[in-house]
């Protein structure tokens, strides 16, 4: 049995504790694992079933080597016209596209046409001697397509031809013809290859011949005009380069020369205007030029220090003045002549340079004229040369060629031919049944944790408490006694899960040894400690839907109290559906009605009902306005009167989503116990419930789990239907209610 624990706020829920299964999947299995055994079991028999109808597939397998060096009878030093087959084998696209040709349909038709499987209605899945419609090539093709498979072997040459049928001859058969088929088409195109290049080349060697001939007649005739020889045009030619090398170097020394008598020109004339800068060390390093310069420097120092002392007008400053002019006049008539040397000279340079420019021109005119001619010659002799090259290499290949077209190699060979096979390999029954028994578990365990997802039902204490209402009691489920007597299995088990006592509401009166009544024992406990130094004197019982177990609780519950010694008022407050007074056979003329409407007192309504310390006030007349007369200040006026006379007043109301009489009274008395139906109510009907009572301000107590079935701990399920309330008249049901569990109320 649950006890109190830490209060949780309405509609919180504790934070999940971390799993390696989905939320909810372990409850979801445990819940339905009948569904998922019965789930498992229907689909491994059906994968089983099917296993057995499926036909027999054998598998034939032949294996291939693509080899990279074929027989050559004719040496290394011979090639294959029909291409490297050597060097292609080293790419990985040249396997697949062998391995595409294997599965060609070329390939195929010719299989087809060997083996006539246009006509063999058992290659096709047809009884022999039926009706059968011979098909076309081309559809027979498809079909053996379809039954071929390439697998080739890492890292080595061998490639295995893999052909599936119903038959295991025939698919050893069909798997050594197609490895025949597909070599004898390389064959042909190899030798097709072959015969074509023959008699290209064979075409081209005439015209190659031909225009050999025509060559050497045209260059014989070059000689001949010109009267030269190659070696003597050869000689020519490097004679009048190298007399054209001679004019070049000469021609390039006088025009250096002339550049630097330009120069010097240049130099001596722009020298004129500023003697005293002019420097010309042509005719030597002591010309008279340079001791002018030198003498024009020393007087114009010697004056500019004199000027300094004496002034401009001192007699030496005046005749140092004489003296620097006589110089300057010196150095002029020696530019002069300078110049006039300069110019004779750049004369005599430009005029060699001239001749020579006209000597050369003339050799390499005739140097054109000489390489023009070996141009020709050597053109005529290089197409000579060329088609003679071409002329040995085509004799050459047209006489490999000839001999190629003798030999009948390839470069694939069979290692393993196909045999037949001794088994099937299709269809594998132990792991088709594996795994549709690992399927069917898979479908079960998602069957069930849908299943589990899409009922919102309460099913057990945890699931209460995840939506904050703390659980103070687990309430068993009762039977009245003879209420299920039919002999079956599924009767017996259901009578070992249920408590039968004779008035499921006076449970804890009547077996005060059972496990209903230790449950209200437990659920009174936990209330008494709830509040030991100032305990709620007034309570308030009421439920989410109708059919619940609110009025069953409240009776048990008020015995229980009073059993402990405490002096108990359980009030009938139904006043739409009343209850109270069916369970402790009482009558209903007077009651908690007359009261409010100030008939009678509290004293003249009180029953007795033979249980010491436990009185009972009924329903009374039904009203036409139950919910006003609970707001009324008689109302208020009696539940003073009541808490002043006993220790506890109980209050049984109806169910909080049927009408608004529990959110009424809730909050006027000191607490509200929530009856929750295992099986029944739904998490979103406590938690509208739990909203409700908290709108009003209303003290939740906690809840108690009723209608629990003992052997299953709360996760069986459990009947009942689903009530309205029409004009306070009466809860009607939409479906067939409960047969004598009085485990709702």
């Amino acid at each position: 049995m649950r006890h109190l624990t830490n209060q949780i706020e309405p509609g919180g829920a504790p934070a999940p504790r971390p799993s390696l299964f989905p939320k909810g999947l372990p409850e979801a299995v445990l819940r339905y694992r009948w569904w998922i055994i019965c789930t498992s079991l229907a689909v491994t028999t059906l994968v089983t079933l099917w296993t057995f109808r499926l036909p027999k597939v054998y598998q034939a397998t032949v294996t291939l080597e693509y080899d990279p060096n074929p027989i050559s009878p004719l040496g290394t030093s011979v090639e294959d016209v029909s291409g490297q087959v050597s060097h292609f084998l080293m790419s990985r696209e040249f396997f697949e596209t062998q391995n595409r040709i294997i599965q060609s349909r070329a390939v195929a038709e010719r299989v087809v046409e060997h083996l006539g499987l246009a006509d063999d209605p058992t290659f096709f899945g047809q009884e022999p001697g039926a009706d059968w419609t011979p098909v076309s090539k081309e559809v027979a093709a498809q079909r053996l397509q379809s039954k071929l498979s390439l697998d080739p072997i890492k890292d080595t040459r061998l490639v295995l031809l893999k052909v599936r049928d119903n038959d295991p001859e025939r698919a050893a058969t069909l798997a050594n013809m197609v490895a025949s088929s597909y070599i004898e088409k390389t064959m042909e195109d190899r030798l097709g290859s072959t015969a074509a290049a023959a008699e290209w080349l064979a075409k081209q060697l005439d015209s190659t011949r031909t225009q050999l001939n025509d060559s050497e007649h045209a260059l014989h005739e070059f000689k001949k005009q010109h009267n030269v020889l190659s070696v003597s045009v050869e000689n020519r030619q490097n004679l009048l380069a190298e007399e054209i090398r001679e004019y070049n170097e000469r021609l390039t020394d006088i025009r250096a020369r002339r550049i630097e008598l330009e120069a010097r020109l240049g130099r001596l004339k722009a020298a004129r205007s500023q003697p005293e800068a002019v420097q010309d060390t042509d005719g030597g390093e002591d010309s008279e030029l340079d001791a002018l310069r030198t003498e024009l420097r020393v007087k114009m120092t010697e004056r500019a220090s004199l000027a300094v002392r004496y002034g401009d007008s001192h007699p030496k400053i005046l005749e140092l003045k004489g003296e620097i002019a006589a110089i300057r006049t010196s150095i002029d008539d020696e530019i002069k002549t300078l110049i006039k040397i300069a110019a004779d000279d750049l004369k005599e340079a430009q005029a060699v340079e001239n001749g020579l420019s006209k000597v050369q021109n003339k050799a390499q005119k005739a140097g054109m004229d000489l390489n023009l001619r070996e141009i020709e010659y050597s053109r005529l002799n290089r197409q000579r040369e060329s088609n003679a090259k071409l002329y040995d290499l085509l004799l050459k290949r047209t006489a490999e060629t000839d001999l190629t077209r003798l030999l009948r190699t390839t470069h694939v060979r069979v290692v393993d031919a196909a045999l037949v096979p001794k088994g099937a390999i299709s269809p594998m029954v132990s792991l088709n049944v594996i795994g549709g028994a690992f399927g069917g578990l898979l479908l079960g365990f998602g069957l069930a944790f849908l299943l589990h997802q899409m009922d919102r039902r309460i099913q057990d204490v945890p699931d209460v408490e995840r939506l904050g209402l703390t659980i103070l009691g687990v309430f068993p489920r009762v039977s009245a006694s003879g209420a299920d007597s039919s002999g079956g299995y599924s009767s017996r088990r259901k009578r070992e899960r249920v408590v039968e006592v004779e008035n499921p509401d006076q449970v804890v009166h009547t077996h005060p040894m059972s496990m209903a009544a230790e449950s209200c024992r437990t659920v009174r406990t936990n209330l008494m400690f709830m509040a030991a130094e100032s305990p709620n004197k007034t309570m308030v019982v009421t439920s989410a839907n109708p059919k619940d177990g609110k009025t069953t609780v409240a009776t048990n519950i008020s015995i229980a109290l009073a059993q402990s010694g405490q002096r108990v008022l359980l009030i009938d407050a139904d006043l739409r559906r009343p209850r109270i007074h069916k369970a402790f056979g009482l009558e209903n003329h007077a009651g908690l009605t007359n009261t409010l409407v100030g008939e009678r007192t509290l004293t003249q309504v009180t029953r007795d009902v033979g249980i010491d310390k436990l009185s009972v006030v009924t329903c009374g007349p039904l009203p036409p306005n139950p919910a006003e007369l609970l707001h009324t200040q008689q109302f208020s006026r009696l539940l003073e009167e009541a808490a002043s006379q006993y220790d506890r007043v109980i209050f049984d109301s109806p169910p909080l989503r049927a009408v608004t009489d529990a959110a009424i009274l809730a909050p006027q008395c000191g607490g509200v116990l929530l009856v929750v139906r295992a099986r029944a109510t739904t998490r979103d009907a406590v938690l509208a419930a739990i909203r409700s009572l908290t709108d009003v301000r209303a003290h939740i107590l906690g809840g108690v789990l009723n209608d629990v079935e003992v052997s299953r701990g709360g996760q069986a399920g459990v009947g009942g239907a689903y009530y309205h309330y029409y004009r306070g008249e009466e809860y009607r049901t939409e479906s067939t209610p409960p047969g004598p569990s009085q485990s709702a109320a």
